[in-house]
């Protein structure tokens, strides 16, 4: 579950301060899709970077699943890492110098909980599988097309299984096949 409520987000522009995400108020429930809409500049990624804790808002609250996350008025910020979180970028934001196994194993290897080689491995794999690239694991990063870089992504997003999955834009740039 993810719960805002009256959410804001300023920038500081060289044209003056910008309101990004003005009030945002939404319940997002277990196994619920939620998709924000809107045009270029509404808030949109602001708000799914907020959830993620990669922005700092400046007023407001965030919930993910019974922990808050985010309080503006009781001064909590949890770092993202403690987050129960998978994210997709809309630029993907792989690692060029990693594999494609390495990538995708990269947020295992971070987990408090360990795995085994062949319990790394076999998470992997499954990921993979589930978006097609499975025999792919040895290619370095950018050597991918771009819809299967997205893939890679994607991959990399669901092979902690995330209590929550956020995806910014997730098919912009996906193969059409």
């Amino acid at each position: 579950m993810i719960k805002i409520k009256n959410l804001h987000v300023y920038y500081q522009t060289d044209q003056g301060r910008v309101h990004a995400v003005r009030g945002i108020n939404l319940e997002v429930q277990p196994g619920q899709f939620y998709t924000l809409l809107g045009p270029s500049g509404c808030g949109k990624t602001t708000t799914l970077r907020s959830v993620a804790g990669l922005e700092t808002p400046d007023e407001g609250e965030i919930y993910v699943g019974d922990d808050l996350v985010f309080s503006s008025s009781r001064k909590i910020v949890v770092p993202p890492y403690r987050r129960d979180i998978g994210m997709v970028f809309q630029s993907y934001a792989i690692w060029p110098h990693l594999n494609v196994f390495e990538n995708v194993a990269f947020p295992l290897r971070e987990m408090k909980r360990r795995f085994s080689q062949q319990g790394l491995r076999d998470r992997v794999a499954q990921a993979l599988t589930l978006v097609q690239l499975e025999g792919l694991m040895n290619r370095p990063a950018p050597f991918l097309s771009g819809g299967q870089q997205q893939r890679l992504a994607l991959a990399r997003a669901l092979v902690k299984e995330p209590t929550v999955l956020l995806l910014d834009e997730p098919l912009s740039n996906l193969d059409a096949n």
